[in-house]
């Protein structure tokens, strides 16, 4: 239990107190940004083999295009899965996440043509879908008056993972070949999946336990009692002008989103764009990705102070100029390296900070389920960018490409400044237990 004795907070957590989070809020947030951090070995060091494995497996980008938006939409679909997990508990379910992910690695490591490859990574997808709404929902409900800093390093825990990885990746790539550089992968993934379990604290887990209860009893009037609340809270989501529009936005700036279009194609553009050295790609990509973890922990800080929705838009718009910056400077290997990490620190603070917009407009909703309808709908849906961008690529050059993604930022910083709160007073999100 929490250190703090602050009255609790809607959903059976106690608030932190206001100096501070509790040595326990620390554990925790560590313990789901680890696990975020370790399900982000998977699409990042696949994001330095792709170039390797479109030339071995003789494909197209359009193809690989194809076939992660395909994946992408199935993983993101699924994560409207949370409403209906909430049952279990998220050392469950994380846990399960990392030791699926590594069984997905080693098939796509022996997979002897890119339909298995294909189907390796569509599973991928499937089986990490909960880190995203379950981590979110428990920091969420743990953190109630520093939403953006947690969220913010819960994001950064991805990051640290995605900048971890493609350099190791890389060296064994040039050493070993693709297939061992995503083998790989499977062992730190197995490991984060044995912590998670051992250390994760489910505070709603009696609260699961009390609904199975429940249920084997038979209280069948409850149950519809308990599905017609879930649809309203459904009507509410979608009714209010803050949460719509912060779906709508998160869909919109998926087509530049870090975690996603950037990963797969900043090594792409790197590789097969501009022809650099294996390891020079790597470095480039984990700078890159150092600016992803700086960004979003100072993103979350300021927006904290200064206005979430405010500094969002801000970092729309700078954004995008970064996007457009790293097209632009050549392949000046200095120039790539700074502009990539101003990439990094822009691009990569977009999410922790639309999350905290969503957030603040879930008064009086279930938490974990709506966030895995957001999820669901701005990574699954605006997975299908992948496939655009892959189409353009193939026709169109690199270039293009990345200048459509900057435009989807531009457009998702205009939803953001017209989707304004309406104000609720004295309401309170509460948690994926109570129905």
């Amino acid at each position: 239990m929490h250190d703090s004795t602050e009255a609790p907070w809607p959903g059976g957590d106690p608030a932190p107190a206001s100096g501070g989070a509790s040595r326990e809020d620390v554990e925790q947030l560590t313990v789901v940004s680890f696990s975020h951090a370790v399900q982000h070995f998977y699409p990042a060091g696949l994001a330095v083999a792709y170039p390797f494995v479109v030339s071995g497996l003789h494909v197209s980008y359009g193809l690989l295009g194809l076939v992660l938006g395909i994946a992408g939409v199935v993983g993101g679909l699924l994560q409207g899965l949370a409403a209906l997990a909430s049952r279990f508990s998220a050392r469950l379910l994380l846990s399960v996440q990392n030791f699926g992910l590594a069984v997905t690695s080693v098939l796509g490591a022996v997979a002897p043509g890119f339909a298995l490859f294909g189907a390796a990574r569509c599973i991928g997808n499937a089986v990490s879908w909960p880190q995203h709404p379950v981590g979110s929902a428990v920091l969420t409900r743990r953190f109630p008056t520093r939403r953006a800093y947690a969220l913010s390093w819960h994001v950064a825990g991805g990051s640290i993972g995605t900048a971890v990885i493609p350099l190791v990746v890389s060296a064994l790539i040039a050493s070993y070949g693709w297939r061992v550089g995503v083998g790989f992968l499977a062992i730190p993934l197995a490991i984060g999946g044995t912590l998670v379990a051992w250390r994760l604290r489910d505070t709603h887990a009696a609260d699961h336990a009390a609904d199975h209860a429940a249920d084997r009893a038979g209280e069948q009037g409850a149950a519809r009692a308990g599905a017609r609340a879930h649809l309203e809270s459904i009507r509410a989501l979608f009714g209010r002008r803050e949460t719509a529009g912060a779906i709508l936005a998160g869909t919109i700036a998926a087509g530049g989103r870090g975690l996603g279009t950037l990963t797969v194609f900043v090594p792409a553009y790197l590789k097969s764009g501009l022809h650099l050295g294996t390891v020079t790609v790597g470095a480039l990509f984990t700078a890159l990705l150092v600016g992803s973890i700086l960004g979003p922990v100072v993103a979350g800080y300021v927006a904290d102070r200064l206005g979430r929705r405010r500094v969002l838009v801000a970092v729309y718009v700078v954004g995008a100029a970064t996007i457009v910056g790293l097209v632009s400077v050549g392949a000046d290997v200095v120039m790539l390296g700074v502009v990539g990490f101003l990439v990094g620190v822009f691009a990569y603070s977009e999410s922790p900070l639309i999350q905290a917009v969503f957030s603040e407009g879930l008064a009086g909703l279930d938490v974990q389920g709506s966030f895995g309808y957001y999820f669901a709908i701005s990574y699954g849906v605006g997975s299908l960018w992948t496939i655009g961008l892959g189409a353009i690529i193939d026709t169109a050059g690199f270039h293009w490409a990345f200048f459509t993604m900057a435009l989807s930022f531009v457009g998702a910083a205009a939803v953001v400044a017209w989707a304004r709160p309406a104000v609720r007073p004295g309401a309170t999100p509460r948690s994926g237990s109570e129905r």
